[in-house]
């Protein structure tokens, strides 16, 4: 829990001292005993500022992050390494500005390996020796996610979308090319389904019976790396999101004192933000409540555990000027666009706040952060058919139906037998031809 005495400095004097600007985001943090303010950039790693000193912290050394990790788990720590940018476990770019990282091991059975930040002494990842090796297996091949190609977003990006598309482009070739060769097999082959014989008789056939999956299936998955490109990203735009807030966190750093953040705790992390032109302090932690203190006049006016509807329904419609937003209500059971099967849905704990424009845009919010998590247009309707629905089969008739696990596990299988055939094919025939 972070120590109310040890809050020396406000908000407003740790921006100036870690140097940026226009934070996008800051946050007091209990790190190993310590009150530190972390500063987070656009862009960029960010910076911790010592709430007591002011002094910028360079980062926590590896004997605080052997510290943190055994509070963390309750087990003894068997090795830390040297800081460390990327390795397999910690590629993705949502970990950028917390890197480097120390990969500490845990003394126990299951191999456990937590990852902490060395620039806010936070527990980013956890990983097993049993995770690891079937993730090996698993994400790693089918998201093609080697650290070397991996920790390059855009060459990554650019590698699977391409990728994805000649995936697409021969999947429609051999649709063709089967029905055409099906169709002549019929009408000179006394009414065969195939002219073939053996490995190629099983391919021409499992592509028959196989290809609408097949070709949805790959179609759906080169749909994931849309971002952007055809469909709405889910998300507000950066003017939409100004307006939303209201306030940069820099003028809502203004209004906060060292004071008003010991009002609000106990708590491990406090943050501050705004929502339609108003600051407030959000104050988390492993031991309290959810805590959300509107600050007025430099002290804090009030505390609940989520934000009011009447605010979030005001921040929408200052985000979206000019349409009408109905009242904020919770995410309903039957909602399929909030509620879908994978753990890329909203959930059924925030709120929907429904826009009468053209599009029939709906906005959910998370009542406790106060923040947007998606925005659901016409465009993203269509999104959540065309990936969701053909790549993981999240339709409403099968949500709650016993039979899609079967129905998931006979396609894969399907699907993976059907693309044997086509390698051991390919394979003989690259050997007969080096044979040659």
């Amino acid at each position: 829990m972070i120590d109310g005495s040890q809050v020396e400095l406000s908000p407003s004097s740790a921006i100036i001292a870690s140097g940026i600007t226009s934070p996008a985001r800051l946050r007091i943090l209990e790190v190993n005993g310590q009150a530190m303010y972390v500063i987070q950039p656009p862009k960029g790693p960010q910076v911790i500022v010592s709430a007591k000193t002011g002094e910028v912290v360079a980062g926590i050394s590896s004997e605080a992050a052997k510290s943190i990790a055994q509070s963390f788990s309750g087990t003894a720590v068997k090795t830390a390494s040297n800081p460390l940018n990327y390795d397999q476990w910690m590629v993705h770019h949502q970990y950028d500005r917390y890197r480097p990282f120390y990969k500490i091991s845990l003394a126990d059975e299951a191999g456990t390996d937590l990852y902490v930040s060395q620039r806010s002494g936070e527990v980013m990842q956890r990983t097993t020796t049993f995770e690891r090796s079937w993730n090996y297996l698993g994400s790693v091949l089918h998201w093609i996610y080697p650290t070397v190609l991996r920790q390059n977003w855009v060459a990554w990006d650019r590698t699977v979308w391409w990728m994805s598309l000649v995936g697409i482009s021969l999947t429609i070739a051999g649709i063709w090319l089967g029905i055409v060769r099906s169709h002549k097999s019929a009408k000179f082959n006394q009414g065969a389904i195939s002219p073939y014989r053996g490995w190629m008789k099983w391919h021409h056939v499992g592509g028959l019976v196989m290809a609408t999956f097949v070709f949805t299936w790959i179609l759906s998955g080169w749909l994931s790396m849309d971002h952007g490109r055809i469909f709405s990203t889910g998300e507000m735009t950066d003017a939409q999101a100004e307006a939303y807030v209201g306030l940069t966190v820099a003028q809502a750093a203004e209004s906060v004192s060292p004071d008003t953040i010991r009002a609000i705790l106990p708590a491990s992390e406090v943050e501050v933000s705004a929502v339609a032109g108003k600051p407030y302090l959000l104050a988390r932690g492993p031991e309290a409540a959810p805590k959300i203190a509107e600050i007025r006049d430099g002290k804090v006016a009030a505390q609940s555990n989520a934000f009011p509807n009447d605010v979030i329904w005001q921040a929408a419609s200052m985000a979206y000027p000019g349409q009408t937003a109905e009242r904020p209500t919770p995410i309903p059971a039957d909602d399929v666009y909030a509620n879908l099967r994978s753990s890329d849905g909203v959930g059924g704990d925030g709120l929907r706040i429904i826009l009468n424009d053209a599009a029939n845009t709906a906005v959910y919010v998370n009542p406790v952060t106060g923040r947007v998590i998606e925005v659901i247009d016409a465009s993203r309707r269509t999104y959540r058919w065309l990936f969701y629905g053909l790549h993981t089969l999240d339709f409403p008739f099968l949500s709650n139906n016993a039979i899609w696990k079967p129905l998931m596990l006979t396609l894969l299988t399907g699907g993976f037998a059907f693309s044997v055939t086509g390698v051991l094919i390919g394979w003989r025939r690259l050997r007969r031809k080096f044979a040659r």
